[in-house]
């Protein structure tokens, strides 16, 4: 009887040691409200709209470590996308849309595979102003380079995150540096539709800057014209008690194959906030997106948007925006698919210009 006990209790240390050593969090965001946009036709008609993921993109996932002794740890993240107006996933028979990794990390930085956010994703993050709040309507978030969605021409332009990566961080003191490989899984080839990247980013008191180039091969027009796309982002940011102020830049390239010229899709914009509360902030950017393509009337999207929130608790926030779009240009297909722009809001007939007001409340849990 004492011999059992005596197990029972090692067994008990040994289970409560393995338990200490690795851990699994669940986590998540909802986001609801009500957005009203006008011009959203031919007639300049207004549109009233339940919000979902408006202010931040609705998220369920979850993120374990293990200790592996000697500095090293096992981690993984699996997170989905869904809609709070429907409960739907945001991509269709995809459980985990957002981010699927497993990796290995230790004092010299961690390497992850799978799906992730892109460098160039990552990078961005530091000066954007907005932090990549409200996703549908500033074009910074689709803008990183990344091939999990097709935006634009078929697989290229934007995309913020790459499927079947193999990706590296470290940081090292005020420098995080970035490098990834996404392969393409093309038979005889190890170019076509794959992507490779590098960035860091350097932070030291208020400042704060970045950069990072990508160059991918993407299919173009057809399915099997593979054509080099290269994209390369730099931008700094400054933090100063409760104000701060951002300034990016992207600047991407896209081949066609058999057509004179590329495809160019530039993004700059200028934001800042202010707390005036620990509870509330104000938030505004100008982004301008311009794009050409051979063949095609160069585009020019301009927006402004000033944005406040007041947190009600630590996890719990309401927010408001007021945002106007111009539009000049149109947004013209190549080889009978959107060559350039298609990520950032194409316009209604007749219409060039669009003001949206929203509002709704945002929950992390």
């Amino acid at each position: 009887m004492k011999k059992s006990l005596l197990a029972l209790a090692v067994l008990g240390a040994f289970a409560s040691a393995a338990q200490a050593q690795s851990s699994v969090t669940i986590y998540g965001s909802i986001d609801g409200g009500i957005r009203n946009k006008t011009n959203v036709n031919a007639a300049g008609d207004s549109q009233l709209l339940a919000g979902s993921g408006t202010y931040s993109s609705n998220r369920l996932g979850f993120k374990g470590v293990e200790d592996l002794g000697g500095g090293l740890n096992a981690h993984f993240t699996l997170e989905g996308g869904y809609s709070s107006k429907t409960g739907a996933l945001s991509l269709t028979n995809t459980l985990f849309d957002r981010g699927a990794s497993v990796g290995v990390g230790g004092p010299w930085g961690s390497v992850d595979l799978g799906l992730q956010y892109s460098v160039a994703f990552k990078v961005i993050a530091a000066y954007d102003p907005f932090n990549y709040k409200y996703p549908t309507i500033i074009p910074v978030s689709t803008a990183a380079a990344g091939n999990q969605v097709n935006l634009g021409v078929t697989g290229a332009i934007g995309g913020s995150r790459f499927n079947n990566d193999i990706q590296y961080t470290g940081t090292f003191g005020p420098i995080t540096a970035r490098a990834e490989y996404a392969l393409g899984e093309q038979a005889g080839s190890t170019s076509n539709a794959a992507a490779q990247a590098v960035g860091a980013s350097y932070t030291g008191g208020p400042f704060s800057v970045g950069l990072a180039y990508t160059q991918r091969k993407p299919a173009v027009v057809t399915a099997t014209n593979f054509q080099d796309n290269k994209q390369w982002t730099i931008g700094g940011a400054y933090t100063g008690g409760p104000f701060n102020v951002a300034i990016g830049y992207i600047d991407e390239k896209q081949d066609f194959g058999g057509v004179t010229g590329q495809g160019k899709i530039r993004n700059a914009w200028l934001g800042g906030s202010y707390n005036f509360t620990p509870a509330m902030a104000l938030t505004a950017g100008y982004y301008q997106t311009k794009t050409t393509a051979p063949g095609v009337t160069d585009t020019k999207r301009r927006l402004f948007i000033v944005g406040g929130t007041y947190a009600l608790s630590k996890r719990t926030n309401f927010y408001v925006d007021v945002d106007n779009t111009r539009f000049d240009g149109g947004f013209g297909t190549l080889g009978g698919v959107q060559a350039v722009g298609v990520a950032y809001a194409q316009p209604a007939v007749n219409q060039d210009r669009q003001t949206g007001i929203s509002v709704g409340i945002h929950h992390l849990f």
